[in-house]
């Protein structure tokens, strides 16, 4: 697996994620992205090597996603005035990226 390659290509999905979502908003979150995902790559590259190895299965790999999700703060749209509920959604959506992305890779 190409970890540098995979988080290449979540950034890129998750900045686009952003865009449609929230229009031209949406390119204030390119910095909150790479602080998530300089926080998480560690764990990332981990748990991915776990689910390719099948040490763990893939709704043990949700939870762990799930468990990073407070991480990533989203501070620029908050203060964009974006609502909790929609970057809740949000981060969902993220979550859900992550996970196909990993899956994908395997």
């Amino acid at each position: 697996m190409d970890f540098d390659k995979l988080i290449k290509e979540l950034k890129d999905e998750i900045v686009a994620l952003a865009k449609e979502k929230f229009d031209e908003q949406g390119n204030e979150i390119v910095q909150d992205m790479q602080i998530y995902l300089e926080h998480s790559k560690e764990k990332l590259q981990r748990w991915a090597v776990l689910f390719q190895d099948k040490k763990i299965d893939k709704d043990e790999l949700v939870w762990l996603l799930k468990s990073q999700k407070d991480l990533l703060l989203l501070k620029s749209l908050q203060n964009l005035g974006i609502s909790s509920i929609s970057l809740g959604h949000f981060k969902n959506k993220i979550v859900d990226t992550v996970l196909s992305k990993i899956v994908e890779q395997v």
